[in-house]
């Protein structure tokens, strides 16, 4: 039965790109039964070896390889529980259809996955790949304790029900070039900056016959971008322009485009961005020195903290008309149904929210998985952040966008055309307006052939 689940889902799933190792997902604030968040922290012991037992093996399914400071995870993980071993099942790709290909093989292959990332929870929940984790949440010592952030389980819910926990807590950010706003008379902005503070400064530092723009090329530039805008000028109640349930898109409003189109002035009125032409032929990108700000994820740090040979430090995104909002790019991973070893997959999935195990993830540039203020305090002394003012990045209100039904016919915030629109200064109707209108009739329909209205 599993087989045929994963088969028929194969035919239908959204094929999404992952980033990074640490690719963005979702969370929702669609009402649901969730477990209750505990208040207990998760005590930093000496790691203990485990009674040894029957030999097992975990497979671990992941659209990315490990990290030297993953493996060092891995290595407690196994020191810690010695008859356990973790075997990771890399994806072709990080996309959430590659992870469900190698999923598929596993299990025609008679070695079923035991462990996945979780990229979208709706086509896990809708074909029921994924263990109902609501008991550990309340009985496992370590999960039961876990002060695991509001707003990441939700987004890991179906019907109600907890199929998967996060696996990194990271947030957006904005990358500031200290060294280049210092050239043009601009101090360091405040925490509290506003979104007119950033195109302003941006302008002002954007000299085309020297290679010096404001804002880079890369994605997140838009799609983080934008999705804050929304939230923190009232266009909209959640992240991606999506209304307070997560049910319809708020872009085919008056509000939400003018949020829009000012964006774009960025590139087609403002001139703040290079082209894509220019940034190739002149090498304008962030580590040369040559842009004001980069918006990118925490994951970024430790690239940055080796190549860029200037003054930089962070910032958090920038207030609107309403409220100040960060994102924050809440990942997951669940137990698969088809385990031979499910105690021996959430032993793994507590462990990974100790003390020692999110120290050692830290050093990579992660944020911790729990908020408790001793990962806060030790955030703060790794390599990557010290100095910085990384502290400020979560001071605003957090959110984490939501799984969306129907995604494949909404705004594809990761399409060239969408981001063109922005960057190379094309139209912006058919990408996103009209997508947005076409996705608020046919949502309606497909929530209800999941049930879920």
């Amino acid at each position: 039965m599993l087989n045929k689940k994963i088969s028929l889902l194969l035919l239908s799933v959204l094929t999404l790109s992952a980033c990074s190792q640490n690719g963005p997902t979702s969370a929702t604030n669609v009402k649901t039964n969730e477990p209750s968040p505990t208040t207990g922290a998760v005590t930093s012991t000496a790691p203990t070896a485990s009674p040894a037992g029957e030999p097992i093996t975990l497979r671990y399914v992941r659209g990315s390889g490990v990290s030297p400071s993953e493996q060092k995870m891995l290595d407690l993980f196994t020191e810690q529980n010695p008859n356990i071993k973790i075997q990771i099942e890399q994806a072709k790709g990080g996309g959430l259809s590659d992870v469900m290909e190698k999923i598929a093989a596993l299990q025609a292959a008679g070695t079923p996955a035991d462990i996945t990332w979780v990229q979208d929870i709706i086509p896990f929940g809708k074909d029921d790949l994924l263990l109902d984790l609501t008991p550990y949440l309340q009985s496992d010592p370590v999960l039961s304790a876990a002060k695991i952030p509001k707003n990441s389980l939700p987004g890991l819910q179906y019907k109600g029900v907890q199929l998967g926990l996060p696996r990194a807590e990271n947030p957006m950010v904005i990358y500031v070039n200290k060294d280049l706003l210092a050239k043009n008379g601009i101090d360091m902005p405040k925490n509290d900056w506003t979104w007119n503070d950033y195109r302003e400064i941006a302008k002002k530092v954007t000299k085309p016959s020297d290679s010096e723009y404001g804002v880079g090329y890369g994605p997140f530039n838009i799609n983080t971008i934008a999705s804050a805008l929304g939230v923190s000028n009232g266009s909209a109640a959640n992240l991606n322009f999506m209304d307070a349930e997560n049910k319809l898109s708020t872009l085919t409003t008056p509000e939400a485009r003018r949020d829009i189109e000012w964006l774009a002035d960025f590139s087609r009125v403002d001139g703040s961005r290079a082209t894509w032409e220019k940034t190739q032929k002149e090498g304008i990108e962030w580590n040369s020195g040559k842009i004001a700000f980069e918006v990118h994820g925490v994951w970024e740090g430790k690239n940055i903290k080796e190549n860029a040979k200037f003054n930089w430090d962070v910032l958090p995104l920038p207030k609107g008309t309403v409220k100040q909002v960060g994102i924050n790019v809440a990942t997951g991973i669940g137990v698969l149904k088809a385990s031979k070893n499910p105690e021996g997959a959430v032993k793994f999935l507590a462990f990974m929210h100790t003390m020692e195990a999110q120290k050692l993830m830290m050093e990579n540039g992660d944020f911790p998985l729990t908020e408790d203020e001793e990962l806060k305090q030790a955030l703060l002394e790794t390599p990557i952040w010290k100095g910085t003012n990384i502290n400020a990045v979560t001071s605003v209100e957090m959110m984490a966008g939501g799984p969306i039904v129907g995604s494949d016919q909404n705004v594809q915030w990761w399409n060239g055309e969408i981001l063109d629109a922005f960057r190379e200064g094309k139209d912006l109707n058919k990408a996103i307006f009209d997508q947005a209108q076409h996705y608020n009739e046919v949502a309606p329909k497909l929530r209800a052939e999941l049930g879920l209205d």
